[in-house]
């Protein structure tokens, strides 16, 4: 559909709504389209003259924004008959604008993934020399920082397995399994930190919380089975034994969990009864 007075009326009033909520890219975005717009139809001289009106004042509004003022610092001044020069500069001014916003994003991101490294390696220092505390208001710093990096909790579960802290990596394992559950590292964290801390029961409830997200994973269906197992659950050890090997036959673990499950069964059927 072509562009009338009423419509561009309409996007010169939403420029003057961006300027106001200082969306700076889509207010000169938008005076960019209405004067293109402008261009494009003849306007009877009732209607044109309130958009040059608009036009002026639109413009005006747009030289006060900080990443306008960055490349025209005395301002866009609307001249009538020159509507077809603002559009071309207005396009490419918006352009310029846009790469500038990419280019803080991706410095944003930087800094933000060297504020990452820094807690994660000051955390791992303060974990070396024993303090715990500190290394944990790190890591959590850290954790703070994320947006989609997915590794990091795997990562720090690992670094406090590593310093003789498994209880203390069931806070990023717990992480690592809403963020990431096809990651088969952390299965490996699991068994590990369950073993070293002897806390099957966490491990069954971490598993168990974020059955609805893991759907069918071999993996997280052998580790459920194994903290089952360690926890005499044998009906679940089966189970999820079980469900593990239909998808991948091979997983050694899940066949000794169900053996063990299928000789505990023989055992309490051949139990004497009173």
């Amino acid at each position: 559909m072509p562009p009338t007075g009423k419509s561009i009326r309409e996007d010169l009033a939403r420029a003057k709504a961006a300027y106001a909520k200082n969306d700076e890219l889509r207010a000169v975005q938008l005076v960019a389209l209405s004067l293109r717009s402008f261009l494009s139809v003849k306007l009877p001289g009732s209607e044109r003259t309130p958009i040059e009106g608009l036009l002026r004042e639109s413009l005006a509004n747009i030289s006060k924004l900080p990443s306008v003022k960055k490349y025209v610092p005395n301002g866009i001044p609307y001249t009538k008959g020159q509507e077809q020069k603002l559009a071309v500069f207005t396009v490419s001014l918006a352009k310029k604008i846009e790469a500038d916003l990419a280019d803080e994003g991706l410095d944003a991101m930087r800094q933000r993934k060297l504020r990452i490294d820094h807690a994660i390696i000051k955390g791992t220092k303060l974990l070396a020399d024993g303090n715990l505390l500190e290394a944990q208001r790190n890591f959590r710093a850290a954790v703070e920082e994320y947006v989609d990096e997915k590794g990091l909790f795997p990562l720090l579960a690992s670094r406090l397995i590593d310093a003789g802290q498994p209880k203390a990596a069931f806070e990023y394992l717990k992480r690592a399994l809403e963020e990431a559950p096809e990651n088969p590292r952390i299965y490996d964290f699991l068994i590990t930190a369950g073993a070293k801390g002897e806390d099957w029961a966490t491990v069954e409830r971490l598993l168990l919380e974020a059955k609805s997200r893991t759907g069918s994973l071999p993996l997280y269906d052998q580790a459920l089975a194994q903290a089952a197992a360690r926890l005499g659950h044998w009906d679940l050890a089966r189970s999820a034994a079980t469900q593990a090997l239909a998808v991948d036959p091979k997983l050694e673990d899940a066949k000794r969990v169900l053996a063990a499950a299928h000789k505990q069964a023989a055992n309490s059927a051949s139990a004497p009864t009173d």
